[in-house]
């Protein structure tokens, strides 16, 4: 990982957990992510006109991929939200975040690019998911089930599988674009124009999904100006961040790096949801989010 890659996803680590923190509130609505998904494509729609030329150039693989990767998005975010009306901050965002370290890991070495990840990576991605699955235990007396026999643990874990889908087809699809001479857009414009594409894509399924039941339509159509600023904020924080993040991908040798170092936002959330919150600060949860620290480092090493 090069020392320009090092700062893109620390400084996205540190808004991915803000957005969070934004996001969990008191019941937090699948409406609240839609409006800041059409927040985020209104906000960032100035990329169209600077890239128009650029748009004839994607290949038609990629408008596929686009598509799929959108569904998968809208899909991760109602996941999401079920899981925050369910869980604490401090809870949720650890298990969603850890879990992608291991499966998008498997599916490199599935995919035969195993070879480009490092010993002490590996080392790390197993300190990051041992130390996640410590951050939920009320104490030390033993792993067992019942401390995830949760409903938020559910949908955290379908948000986990959302995570490492669309983080694998983005990085397919940028790829792809990267290799598209004729366009001429740098790593950087590139990304911009991709999230934005993204943003219009969730924006889309998500008002599929969601309008056709009453309740999220009613919240929707009858939502407040402070809730619509606040969409606003969460919009473009997460487009932003993960801007960043797409933007990183040009400067590793293998996405798993990425995902792995992503996961310091994880102490930063359980702080948040600690200090912010006022949730319980268990000796596993603090244990844990060290040993995700230390695994982040050799990753990063790695």
């Amino acid at each position: 990982m090069t020392i320009f890659a090092f700062l893109l996803v620390t400084i996205s680590a540190f808004t991915h957990a803000l957005w969070n923190f934004l996001g969990k509130r008191s019941n937090p609505a699948p409406t609240l992510f839609l409006m800041a998904s059409l927040a985020s494509a209104l906000l960032f729609s100035p990329v169209l006109f600077f890239s128009w030329s650029a748009l004839l150039e994607i290949p038609p693989q990629v408008w596929v991929l686009l598509l799929i990767t959108s569904a998968v998005q809208a899909v991760y975010y109602i996941f999401l939200a079920s899981a925050y009306r369910n869980g604490d901050l401090s809870h949720v965002y650890p298990f969603a975040r850890s879990l992608p370290v291991v499966l998008v890991a498997a599916v490199s070495l599935l995919l035969g690019r195993g070879d480009q990840i490092q010993p002490p990576a590996w080392l790390g991605f197993l300190l990051v998911t041992t130390g996640c699955l410590l951050l939920p235990l009320p104490d030390f007396s033993g792993i067992h089930p019942r401390h995830y026999r949760h409903t938020w643990v559910l949908f955290a874990l379908l948000a986990a599988v959302c995570i490492t889908a669309y983080t694998l087809i983005d990085d397919q699809s940028l790829r792809i674009l990267r290799s598209t001479a004729d366009a001429g857009l740098s790593s950087l414009e590139w990304s911009l124009l991709y999230v934005e594409l993204e943003a219009i894509g969730i924006s889309v399924f998500m008002l599929f999904f969601l309008l056709p039941w009453r309740t999220q339509r009613a919240g929707f159509l009858h939502a407040s100006g402070r809730e619509w600023r606040s969409a606003f904020l969460m919009g473009f924080v997460i487009t932003g961040t993960y801007g960043l993040v797409l933007l990183a991908m040009a400067y590793v040798s293998n996405v798993s790096y990425v995902i792995a170092f992503r996961q310091l936002s994880i102490p930063m959330g359980a702080a948040l949801g600690i200090l912010g919150r006022k949730e319980p600060a268990s000796t596993p949860k603090l244990v844990g989010t060290v040993l995700v620290v230390v695994g982040l480092v050799l990753a990063a090493l790695g």
